[in-house]
């Protein structure tokens, strides 16, 4: 009897198991629906799951200027690739790395002093990036200050609750 219970018991824990890591797989249909549409299918193309690798391995080697520095490089050349476009890259406690949108404040010693830009990790792209199984995250905001939308595409860098932290690509349109 105690066996069968312990399988019954096994059993269960096997198909859970199976269930969420399909879950982790795939987003939201609405996400997944917004990801192939302008003008987050614009972003996308750009932050690429190529380029996230590249992102999430420049960030996990930052510990001195130099490090820090191929980081920035490769940022604003991904933000270059978008009209109007900006890079943010975060730790997973929302410590922004790089903000592209700040320019000679992006420093290794301003990132340790976290003085590049106020902590990130209630913003709405980066929190869905982080705690959804897909790894995605999507924004869109209205300026009053300067009276433009701006539309915002994150991807995880790295596993779902262990990864490097939170690359962002946003446009104003």
């Amino acid at each position: 009897m105690k066996l069968q219970k312990l399988m019954s018991l096994l059993l269960v824990l096997t198909v859970l198991l199976f269930t969420s890591l399909n879950v982790m797989a795939t987003c939201g249909s609405q996400v997944q629906t917004l990801v192939t549409q302008p003008p987050y299918s614009n972003l996308a193309a750009v932050l690429t799951d190529t380029e996230k690798v590249k992102l999430t391995n420049l960030l996990k080697a930052v510990k001195d200027d130099a490090t820090y520095n191929k980081l920035l490089t490769e940022a604003n050349a991904v933000a270059a690739m978008i009209a109007n476009g900006r890079m943010m890259i975060a730790l997973p406690d929302g410590t922004v790395v790089v903000d592209t949108a700040k320019g000679a404040n992006n420093t290794f010693a301003n990132f340790k002093a976290k003085a590049i830009n106020e902590n990130h990790n209630t913003r709405i792209s980066i929190l869905d990036a982080q705690l959804h199984d897909c790894g995605i995250g999507l924004e869109q905001k209205f300026s009053t200050t300067d009276g433009t939308k701006e539309v915002y595409f994150a991807k995880r860098l790295g596993a779902y609750l262990n990864s490097a932290g939170t690359a962002r690509l946003s446009q104003k349109i």
